[in-house]
């Protein structure tokens, strides 16, 4: 081909890339929610919105360019920030379809991996919300089209775009990096003649970094840690240090991450549907030969590096939250699978020469059919149950109270609604561990425990306003319990005083949004309903009076609560500790309804809670050794400090004269 035609058709691929990019923009932007959302979006529209400093560590690039989004002129802040996910989903997928047109022959299998995977469920679901994803996956697929080039020039670009995409996802994109290597090897001399060039300008990408250590000095409403003014601070917060108890779970094990390898797999199959994972499973096949070893090398690498080898090198607990949080890593594989099955479908084509018409239908039906898992997943109802609970909480709140939201879903929504918004400004919230928002009572960082507990017990005993906590209420204190809120009662003098007064307004919430949401099909969505429906239904029980019958209503909440795992676990710790006291066999009875009704992907916390509650029933029932080997099996499900078991079955150990 002569140059001219060339570049014409180069010319031409652009404008199908930039179709490709503006369909799927339109389409993110038309089903983002208005609304804050679950996961981290609340955190990252208030970064954006303040300048803050986000969780380690930081995603500084991320912070500026979302503040950039808050300055549109149209639609609710949070929803400006969710545009810029949506844009560079759109762009990711522009990109993926120059990657596929270097690497196959025709335009048809570069539009089936770029809509394959902007319409792929996880991919979806990270274009409408303020995540970094996007934006990862942005720099992923220009990194590897860039690599595609031969050109030398192109190495300067490439060290640019790598040291922005560390001030983005360190951690995901120096997985990745040994791919590039192998990619860039016939190039490693070029390189090494251009190591000091190529060094600043990675280096130059970095910048946003030192923006976010001189930013994090200024008073901020939103700073993770606050000031980082050592080195040691600054190193603590940029290798996610104080994250390694939770990418390193004590109770992770092998287990674990074989189930996560099997998950893993199955969402292969879910993201491009069963039709397009069986063309990648031919286009990685199709590969070495199509492509060269060099080049397949590069693909199979950057797939396995940030889903086989990170399942390897963390240590979740295999669950229901665990797993949301993990299926959003792999990105970066799925990118690499839309390309081995735009390679797939071109190898079909030429091995049984099919004619264009065939080959465009089951292009066709293979983008329907992860479209409609991609629909179905990102279109269902229910995108605005983070901003109704917030809503509903500060609703609820005392005038003037002093808040203390203790959840994880809880305070981003809730710190979104009140700092940008202005729901409720007479409210006050504060962080009881120190992190997050700029008030905080003492720096994480510099306190010891000892003295972060003192300035918090010390900061409530002298507030005059009302002290409230939302889900997990503050331990230690007399409690007025309302469900979406406890409020801690000074008026009373036993800190184990517990008087549940559950108003109107939080009942309506909890039959409105709670009850009648039986299978929510976002996982934080899930995740957060569940430890709602365990929280009321144990207040419920402990309400009620055993000897007297219970109010329609009231049974009609227990009938369904016993019908879900998350509600009938709550029921039976809520009649163990009923003051009145249940009959044993209507806890025993529950119990059973709780282990049929556990789901394989409960946390190990919900799992060990039904033991230690079957061993509470049968110690009262005086079935002491029945007891100690429900303990025993608690520890054993979640071998971690926090577990109640361990000092109960040490307990029971010594009065028996054991160790």
């Amino acid at each position: 081909m002569s140059d001219a035609p060339q570049a014409a058709a180069q010319k031409g691929d652009w404008r199908h890339a930039a179709a490709v990019a503006a369909a799927l923009f339109v389409l993110y932007a038309a089903t983002s929610p208005r609304g804050v959302a679950l996961e981290d979006d609340g955190l990252f529209i208030l970064s954006s919105y303040f300048l803050g400093i986000e969780h380690p560590p930081g995603f500084p690039l991320h912070t500026l360019l979302g503040k950039l989004f808050t300055l549109l002129p149209f639609g609710s802040v949070a929803y400006r920030v969710h545009l810029l996910s949506a844009l560079f989903g759109a762009l990711t997928c522009g990109l993926l379809w120059m990657c596929a047109r270097r690497l196959t022959e025709g335009r048809l299998p570069a539009y089936l991996a770029a809509l394959g995977l902007g319409l792929a469920p996880v991919f979806w679901s990270q274009a409408v919300i303020a995540e970094v994803y996007t934006l990862n996956t942005f720099f992923f697929a220009l990194l590897v089209w860039l690599g595609l080039s031969a050109s030398p020039q192109r190495l300067y670009w490439m060290a640019l775009v790598f040291g922005l995409s560390l001030s983005n996802h360190w951690p995901l994109m120096l997985l990745v990096a040994p791919a590039f290597a192998v990619l860039l090897w016939p190039q490693r001399l070029e390189i090494v003649r251009r190591l000091g060039a190529l060094s600043w300008l990675v280096i130059l990408g970095l910048a946003p970094y030192a923006w976010m250590v001189y930013r994090s000095w200024r008073a901020l409403p939103i700073s993770f840690y606050g000031p980082l003014e050592t080195l040691p601070e600054i190193w603590f917060f940029l290798s996610r240090t104080g994250y390694a108890g939770i990418d390193q779970s004590p109770t992770g094990g092998w287990v674990d991450r074989l189930r996560f390898l099997q998950f893993f797999g199955a969402q292969l199959a879910f993201q491009l549907a069963v039709a397009g994972t069986a063309l990648a499973a031919a286009g990685f096949a199709a590969q070495w030969r199509a492509l060269g070893a060099r080049v397949a090398a590069f693909l199979t690498i950057a797939f396995l590096m940030p889903s086989v080898v990170l399942i390897g090198l963390l240590r979740f607990d295999y669950d229901l939250l665990s797993r949301h949080v993990f299926h959003v890593y792999p990105l970066p594989s799925f990118a690499v699978a839309a390309l081995w099955m735009a390679l797939g479908l071109a190898w079909l084509a030429r091995r049984f020469a099919l004619r264009p018409a065939h080959a465009a239908a089951l292009a066709a039906v293979t983008l329907g059919l992860i479209g409609a898992m991609g629909a179905r997943s990102n279109l269902a109802p229910g995108e605005d149950w983070a901003e109704r609970y917030a809503r509903a909480v500060l609703g609820a709140l005392p005038r003037g109270a002093v808040v203390f939201p203790q959840g994880d879903a809880d305070l981003p929504p809730i710190a979104y609604l009140h700092l940008v918004e202005n729901v409720r400004p007479d409210v006050t919230l504060y962080q009881a561990n120190g992190l997050i928002l700029g008030n905080r009572l003492f720096h994480l960082l510099r306190a010891s425990e000892a003295q972060a507990q003192d300035s918090l017990r010390s900061f409530i005993a002298n507030e005059r306003a009302p002290v409230v906590s939302t889900m997990t209420p503050l331990p230690g204190y007399p409690l007025r319990e309302r469900w979406l809120y406890a409020e801690i009662d000074k008026s009373a003098r036993d800190p184990a005083a517990l008087a549940i007064e559950i108003p109107e307004e939080a009942v309506a919430f909890f039959e409105q949004a709670v009850l009648r949401d039986e299978q929510p099909a976002n996982a934080w969505v899930a995740y957060h309903q569940g430890e709602l429906r365990l929280r009321y239904a144990n207040l419920l029980a402990r309400r009620l009076d055993p000897r007297q019958p219970a109010d329609e209503r009231s049974r009609r909440h227990m009938a369904a609560l016993a019908e879900n795992f998350y509600g009938a676990l709550g029921l039976a710790e809520g009649m163990l500790a009923n003051s009145a006291g249940y009959a044993p066999a209507a806890v025993e009875g529950l119990l059973g309804r709780v282990r049929g009704l556990m789901p394989p992907d409960a946390m190990k916390m919900h799992r060990a809670k039904y033991f230690i509650l079957r061993a509470a029933l049968r110690l009262g029932a005086g079935e002491r050794a029945g007891a100690m080997r429900d303990l025993e099996t608690a520890a054993a499900v979640w071998p971690a400090r926090a577990n109640p078991a361990f000092p109960a079955l040490e307990n029971l150990r010594r009065d028996a004269g054991g160790r």
